[in-house]
């Protein structure tokens, strides 16, 4: 259940991290999907949907050209990686199973409902951030 007391932090990771060496071979899902879905519209349709359901969350884009460390940091309680970055992502001891990562179609479709049903799961599943 969550606390309503609390804002839910949620980073969008959408850059590489460059302590891991950029190689398109290793890119999950399509090596395009940098270029053909801009990630600002993808967490723009994402914070409308949580601002419409009312939902106590609060979601940014990575700064930290996803450096897990510098996010939790930032404290943040729960990371969202678009597709392709999955092995560029080292989570450098952030709990894995606050990492949600998009698939391409709903990600590319600017399906968001996916990611807050997951979201939510992450939170239920995890008590109270």
């Amino acid at each position: 259940m969550e606390n309503s007391n609390r804002m839910t932090k949620i980073c969008v990771v959408c850059t590489p991290s460059f302590s891991i060496c950029f190689n398109p071979i290793m890119m999950q899902g399509n090596a395009l999907s940098h270029f053909i879905v801009d990630h600002n519209e993808y967490i723009y349709s994402l914070r409308k949907q949580v601002e419409s359901l009312g939902l106590p969350w609060l979601v940014e884009s990575d700064t930290t050209y996803a450096d897990a460390k510098e996010i939790e940091l930032q404290g943040f309680d729960i990371i969202v990686v678009i597709p392709g970055l999955k092995f560029m992502f080292a989570r450098r001891g952030f709990d894995k199973k606050k990492i949600i990562h998009l698939d391409y179609f709903s990600y590319s479709t600017k399906n968001v409902h996916v990611a807050i049903r997951r979201i939510k799961e992450v939170i239920n599943s995890s008590g109270a951030l």
